[in-house]
């Protein structure tokens, strides 16, 4: 009888420890499936911040970076921030709103083919310029949306690009254009052997309205043409030689003898 009794105590002290690892496991094993469930993986996205529009430059200040649950992006058309490509003066294709996704779709770069559509403006055309002189040292510091002028130099006496600077009497300088937008810089292929920046080829690509590229033509065609950054001009800036060559080689006074 008390062996009999002891054997249905063993009995059940043995199944009571086992129903007790067995609750704790399954507990355990919840609470670790829960944590799975709430650690979704997450993707870092670009953001609008501000209102975009099509054909605008894209700024950091205009955009930022959120990570993001991967479900909440699954039917959205986006790109990974790490795999968008954002050049210097790239521009949106089209209309964003505050809090919409970037996608690499909506990024036009300098060199894709629909940039140069989004940069210009209604009465203006892409003008190819082929940068010589001192102003290669300027091209070196320029980005697309950067602006520059054009500084005209010529003579009233002779033919410039002939003759050369040998009348310096009747030279003149001056801004004929005022603020010409940059669209693109493009370098040419460089030779090994250049050390100095006007060895090296630069052209750039510029905004202008159809008057504006009819000077830029003639004042090539009659003088040198250089570009200087627009904002340390004077629109109406015009330097004569005269004006230096009265300060250096004036006549100081004339006497004569009795």
């Amino acid at each position: 009888m008390n062996r009999t009794i002891i054997l249905v105590l063993v009995t059940l002290v043995i199944f009571s420890i086992f129903i007790f690892i067995n609750n704790t496991y399954l507990s355990s094993t919840g609470e670790e499936q829960e944590k799975v469930i709430k650690s979704e993986p997450k993707v870092a996205v670009l953001v609008v911040s501000g209102e975009a529009k099509k054909g605008q430059i894209i700024k950091s200040s205009i955009h930022k970076s959120e990570l993001v649950n991967l479900s909440q992006v699954e039917s959205v058309d986006y790109t990974p921030k790490d795999e968008i490509h954002i050049e210097p003066g790239a521009l949106f294709k089209r209309d964003l709103n505050p809090g919409e996704l970037i996608s690499q779709e909506d990024i036009s770069n300098p060199g894709d083919r629909d940039y140069m559509f989004l940069s210009v403006n209604k009465g203006e055309l892409p003008y190819f310029y082929h940068v010589t002189g001192l102003g290669i040292v300027q091209t070196l510091s320029l980005y697309p949306g950067d602006k520059v002028s054009f500084v005209s130099t010529t003579s009233s006496e002779t033919n410039l690009l002939e003759d050369g600077y040998g009348d310096v009497g009747g030279l003149v300088s001056r801004v004929i254009i005022s603020g010409a937008r940059v669209l693109q810089v493009i370098k040419g292929e460089e030779d090994e052997d250049a050390q100095d920046a006007e060895d090296k080829q630069y052209s750039i690509v510029v905004a202008l309205r159809m008057r504006d590229v009819l000077k830029l033509e003639m004042a090539q065609k009659v003088g040198d043409v250089n570009i200087v950054p627009a904002e340390i001009e004077n629109r109406y800036l015009s330097i004569r030689s005269s004006d230096l060559l009265e300060t250096q080689f004036g006549v100081r006074e004339l006497r004569g003898q009795d």
